[in-house]
């Protein structure tokens, strides 16, 4: 039996993005020393991971020394790629010049897997092969980058079960845009196929001829979003065993409930802005093929009373705009 422990995109930073009331940087620490903790006990081969470590491709030295303690005391090796945040440009033939490889020449732990040929095999008969897919303007066209790219005859001791990792907008579901992939109609040879890209993650889904997908989400919350809000913070425990994989979901104990670490405050204000102006907008419209004509004091007042405005400020505004007016 050979255990791992994936995880969905860190994105590394020091700063708190916006919508964050607490420390970011403390949440990112504690949640990957608590996967460290789950690997001890689930007694792990390694940790896999889809890319977008970091949150910027070129990160400031203390954050670098940051991720660097931290990812220097996971009990296993991690294995990961270059995701869009990562790389500048999206170019992955730019990532010598990257935060993350310094991370990986830092951690002898910490290895960056972006060839797609390359695999990474356990076991002492080759019974597990891990592969990855970075990020790349590829991606994504025509179903790309969700496939090992090995020869298959590499594996001499007989049947090895294939895990292929890719930062890629891999979906169970159609999106409102057009760069993805759908997990019903991706061709793959691997056996399981992890992914990270997309924040929200849909969990598992296991397809008919066998091929089992995953994505538990973001390790952490970069928005304020609905689905931000409400979505659990997990790892995948996958355990292969006699040629079969299996994947659990577990919950990170350290990760708070998103109400209690985003502020929609602002995106509240935003929403109720955009209300307003809409109102306003529908004061505008054509009656009987003639367009409306409001004068300037009865655009005031419509927006004051959209705004909220107070009585005192509106006669301000309608006193000046009568006095310019009288100047012209």
């Amino acid at each position: 039996m050979i255990r791992f422990i994936y995880f969905g995109d860190p994105h590394i930073r020091g700063t708190n993005p916006r919508n964050r009331v607490d420390s970011y940087p403390d949440a990112w620490k504690a949640k990957l020393r608590e996967i460290w903790q789950l690997g001890k006990e689930y007694g792990v081969a390694a940790f896999l991971q889809p890319g977008d470590t970091f949150d910027l491709p070129d990160v400031a030295n203390s954050v670098l020394n940051d991720a660097a303690d931290v990812f220097a005391e996971a009990p296993a090796p991690v294995f990961t790629t270059a995701g869009n945040h990562d790389i500048p440009g999206y170019n992955v033939a730019a990532f010598g010049n990257t935060s993350l490889r310094l991370l990986e020449r830092i951690v002898p732990q910490f290895h960056v897997i972006n060839d797609p040929a390359q695999a990474v095999v356990f076991g002492a008969r080759d019974e597990v092969a891990v592969t990855f897919t970075p990020y790349s303007g590829k991606i994504d066209r025509d179903g790309y980058g969700y496939s090992p790219e090995t020869d298959p005859n590499v594996y001499p001791h007989g049947k090895t079960y294939k895990i292929h990792v890719a930062h890629g907008m891999l979906l169970d579901h159609t999106p409102p845009f057009d760069r993805f992939t759908l997990v019903q109609e991706v061709k793959t040879s691997a056996n399981m196929v992890l992914t990270g890209h997309d924040h929200t993650g849909y969990g598992i889904f296991r397809r008919s001829d066998g091929v089992i997908f995953c994505n538990p989400g973001s390790l952490t919350r970069l928005s304020a979003s609905e689905s931000e809000m409400r979505r659990p913070i997990q790892v995948a425990l996958i355990t292969v065993e006699d040629g079969q994989g299996r994947i659990d979901l577990l919950p990170l104990k350290s990760a708070a409930p998103g109400p209690d670490v985003l502020d929609r405050s602002r995106i509240e204000k935003e929403a109720a802005r955009q209300y307003a102006m809409e109102n306003f907008a529908a004061l505008i419209q054509t009656v009987g093929g003639e367009r409306v004509r409001l004068d300037i004091n009865q655009i005031v007042e419509a927006i004051a009373e959209q705004e909220g405005i107070a009585p005192s400020v509106v006669q301000k505004a309608l006193e000046r705009i009568e006095a310019a007016r009288m100047a012209v």
